[in-house]
């Protein structure tokens, strides 16, 4: 069965908005839905960590058609998984499949999202190093190894000129930074964000430290 959604569809065009998803957002319109669309096929997974709106999802094949549909709890960090190889996913209301009747086996259309979307390329920028505290052998095996340097990598989850972004930061330090020193390095760069949460993140080799949507 083909079907054209009659839905509002917003599409992350920064790799930092495709990772920040429906985090943080109080709610989500009706007939509205967040598409995300991978560079390739794959068993690509979802959670819900700092998300508080009841979401279903429909994972969705490179030819468009809806290989499961599954529930997503609100604040569940642990991920939820396809049924098999997918390239796109999209995200809606609770509830919202069922009262359109959209199942499984539907070939989904959405004004031609598989051939318009284009991601936007990341703008790195240079590494914060605020000021090193003294390590502590006590909290040693809890910071990151990066080559030549041990400190926190952190996620830092902010909102600046009405857009969200999720930085990554390093702070050459043993102990996880306080949110105080958190806020302070982030305005220098972002002045009058605001900050909505931040967490450790392991290292990826070639990965930029701080990087921003453009």
């Amino acid at each position: 069965m083909k079907i054209n959604l009659p839905l509002k569809i917003e599409i992350p065009n920064t790799q930092a908005e495709f990772e920040l998803g429906l985090m943080f957002r109080e709610s989500l319109e009706e007939d509205t839905g967040m598409l995300f669309a991978f560079a390739e096929n794959g068993e690509h997974s979802f959670h819900m960590r700092h998300t508080t709106i009841p979401l279903d999802i429909a994972f969705i094949t490179e030819e468009g058609v809806i290989e499961s549909i599954k529930e997503l709890e609100p604040l569940r960090s642990s991920p939820v998984y396809p049924d098999g190889n997918i390239r796109y996913a999209l995200e809606v209301n609770r509830g919202w499949f069922v009262e359109n009747n959209v199942n499984v086996g539907d070939n989904v259309f959405v004004d031609d999202w598989r051939n318009d979307y284009k991601p936007t390329e990341i703008e790195s920028i240079d590494l914060i190093k605020p000021e090193p505290l003294r390590p502590s052998p006590s909290i040693l095996d809890e910071s990151t190894r990066i080559p030549t340097e041990i400190g926190n990598l952190i996620d830092v989850y902010l909102a600046w000129r009405g857009r969200n972004y999720m930085i990554k930061m390093f702070f050459p330090q043993v102990s996880k930074p306080s949110k105080a020193e958190v806020v302070k390095q982030i305005h220098k760069v972002y002045p009058g964000s605001k900050v909505w949460n931040y967490e450790r993140c392991d290292y990826v080799p070639g990965q930029p430290y701080l990087r921003i949507g453009s």
